[in-house]
């Protein structure tokens, strides 16, 4: 199922910069970049979206969303680093983050469910919220929420 989590801008990075690096270390917990074959081209676990809003005065505006599956499998490197995640989240208290790496490091089966992982500071959202919050505006006559996935 396909659930959404609004990342907001946080220190000096922005919502677009945090989507993308929380995707690309998700990334890097499976395959760090010292164990990467050069011709590699995948970089990122999950999509982002951003918020359609243009009105530089509306709280939407720049806004961007991870497209996630909270039940994904994330597959744990011995040799993963996990700083490069745990920075993009100033606002997760120290002891949450010592959890969650102790949670990643400790995973008995080599991997985890991405649910699991998510800092209490996010909110997931599914995709009625999404749609009655404005993420997937009618455009041309074509309504986006209407396609199958």
């Amino acid at each position: 199922m396909q659930n959404f989590i609004i990342v907001l801008p946080e220190a000096e990075l922005t919502s677009e910069q945090r989507a993308k690096g929380i995707s690309e270390e998700l990334f890097k917990i499976s395959r760090p970049p010292h164990v990467r074959n050069p011709r590699d081209v995948s970089r990122y676990v999950f999509g982002w979206m951003p918020h359609p809003e243009t009105d530089e005065n509306s709280p939407n505006f720049g806004l961007f969303a991870l497209t996630v599956d909270l039940d994904y499998q994330i597959y744990v490197h011995p040799e993963n680093n996990l700083d490069g995640l745990l920075a993009l989240f100033p606002e997760v208290l120290e002891e949450e983050k010592a959890q969650l790496a102790a949670y990643i490091g400790s995973s008995a089966t080599g991997r985890f469910r991405f649910g699991d992982i998510i800092p209490s500071t996010a909110n997931v959202r599914d995709k009625a919220y999404m749609e009655t919050n404005g993420w997937f505006p009618v455009e041309d006559g074509f309504d986006q929420s209407e396609v199958v996935e």
